[in-house]
């Protein structure tokens, strides 16, 4: 008699592959004459702009450019800052290890290694530089699982496995555009920024329709004036994307990120256009039907386990995190005219307590001061922030696919003291890696000696919670027959594979 096994192909959580490629940075920034001349360099700031993200064929491949800000002090009287931009091209391939990864776009995040920033004339900056692309695709165990087994005297204990599964990701550029109402005169643009808040997903067949709104902010200085003022404005978008793997049923999860936007002035308010990029993930559950454990009453048996690692969703995240900076200032007699803030990744990190897990992202708050002379300087003040919960076990146990955004920064000075209150966007989904153990073989080796001359019945005094199919492995007996031998009657739902007993003694009935 041959032992029949069933096997099926789960498609299961491996992990996250990462690399880190630099990107040196090396270019000029030339003034245009319409604006004033160099005096001082205030602040140079180096952002990544990804325009194509896609992992494929064991091969990772992104183009954007680096948006290289500086902002300056010119030689008028008063503080007055200007600012300029420079776009860098960049494009980087990555070649991933042997294995199977999941297609799409990957998490991409980075950190400024260094800049050398100088004004070699009155006209013209010099910029060098590196910066770091941090690069992370989640991996795809593909697990040969046993489902089922049958002859041979084999006995077995199934188990569910239920989980989620990232069904497609998909990302999409598109643009708004809507009127800003900024003050009348030659008020100086210095930065624009903004979030994108979530509202509704509609999963169709083949397609999705995200639904939510752009809160932009723009950050100016008006004429003659030397600090800094902020004016919002809410664009409602609406837009669909294409997705071959879409099916009704399946969650959505997406979130959005400002790429950049221009103004253009002309009657009334100036026109904003914003590009934007969507980023949409479905999610949907799924179910395994896998052999935890087998042994056979008539022969030896050998049996080779793997985990299987699913994904299950771990709690909502917040939609807004609060951060607070305050230090005292390098000068006390300086004014504070304004705050930019860059923001780092999430990341998982042990909490406070034991066995705990947090995630937190680095930060820093550029805060831009004018000395009593009028003289600019930007006073940097690094943070950290973080989810306000903790969840337990360690950072391998959790899965997060997140994005984190500045929403409304706000600076001032109390005495010789900043203080900064920024407030974070956060839209996306964690999730907790579930480890199930399942067979991937069974093999069957000599049969057992003849017990005919053997006791018929044995005595086991189990201890409580001990599960009838181990306490009959141990025996080779079958456990339909322990529980019939010990009127033991499985609960409604329950197998009697997984019942468990009370501390007591059990007649073990031989199988053989």
């Amino acid at each position: 008699m041959e032992l029949k096994v069933f096997k099926d192909t789960v498609a299961a959580y491996g992990g996250r592959w990462e690399t880190r490629l630099e990107l040196p940075v090396e270019t000029e920034l030339l003034i245009p004459d319409y604006l004033p001349a160099v005096f001082k360099i205030v602040k140079c700031l180096v952002e990544p702009v990804l325009l194509q993200n896609h992992t494929a064929a064991a091969k990772w491949q992104g183009e954007g450019y680096l948006r290289c800000t500086v902002y300056y002090q010119s030689d008028e009287a008063g503080a007055q800052l200007y600012r300029i931009e420079q776009k860098f091209p960049f494009e980087k391939t990555a070649d991933l290890p042997e294995g199977r990864y999941e297609t799409g776009p990957a998490a991409v995040s980075g950190e400024l290694e260094y800049v050398n920033c100088r004004a070699i004339s009155e006209h013209r900056i010099d910029l060098r530089g590196a910066y770091a692309l941090c690069v992370a695709v989640q991996m795809v165990d593909q697990l040969e699982l046993v489902t089922s087994l049958a002859d041979c005297g084999i006995e077995q204990r199934t188990r569910v496995l239920n989980g989620r599964a990232c069904a497609a990701v998909e990302e999409k550029t598109f643009t708004a555009e809507s009127r800003i109402p900024l003050p009348a005169g030659d008020a100086v643009v210095l930065d624009i920024s903004g979030v994108f808040l979530p509202e509704a997903a509609t999963v169709l067949t083949g397609q999705v329709n995200c639904q939510g709104t752009l809160r932009i902010q723009a950050a100016f200085r008006p004429a003659s004036v030397e600090e800094i003022t902020a004016r919002q404005v809410e664009l409602p978008v609406r837009q669909t994307l294409d997705l071959a793997a879409a099916a009704e049923g399946d969650e959505c999860l997406f979130w959005g990120e400002v790429l950049g936007s221009t103004l253009e002035a002309g009657d009334g308010d100036p026109t904003l256009t914003v590009t934007w990029k969507l980023h949409a993930e479905l999610w949907r559950d799924v179910q395994y039907t896998a052999v935890a454990d087998a042994y056979s009453t008539l022969c030896q048996t050998e049996t080779d386990a793997a985990p299987c690692r699913l994904l299950t969703d771990a709690g909502p995240l917040p939609a807004a995190v609060q951060a607070e900076i305050s230090d005292d200032l390098p000068d006390p007699d300086a004014e504070v005219t304004g705050c930019f803030v860059t923001l780092g990744a999430l990341a998982a990190m042990p909490g406070e307590q034991e066995h705990t897990v947090v995630f937190a992202g680095k930060g820093t708050a550029h805060v831009l001061c004018a000395d009593p002379r009028g003289e600019l300087t930007c006073y940097d003040k690094a943070f950290v922030w973080q989810l306000p919960q903790s969840w337990p076990g360690a950072p391998a146990d959790y899965c997060l696919r997140a994005h984190g955004a500045v929403g409304k920064v706000t600076s001032a000075k109390a005495g010789g003291r900043l203080r900064v209150e920024v407030e974070l966007s956060v839209n996306g989904r964690l999730f907790a890696v579930q480890a199930s153990p399942a067979l991937r073989e069974v093999t069957l080796g000599e049969e057992f000696a003849d017990k005919a001359d053997g006791p018929a019945l044995y005595l086991y005094y189990a201890s409580q919670g001990e599960r009838i199919f181990d306490i009959a492995k141990r025996y080779h007996a079958r456990a339909r027959d322990l529980a019939a031998a010990n009127h033991l009657e499985p609960e409604p739902g329950v197998a009697v594979q997984e019942m468990t007993t009370e501390k007591t003694c059990l007649l073990i009935p031989a199988a053989l």
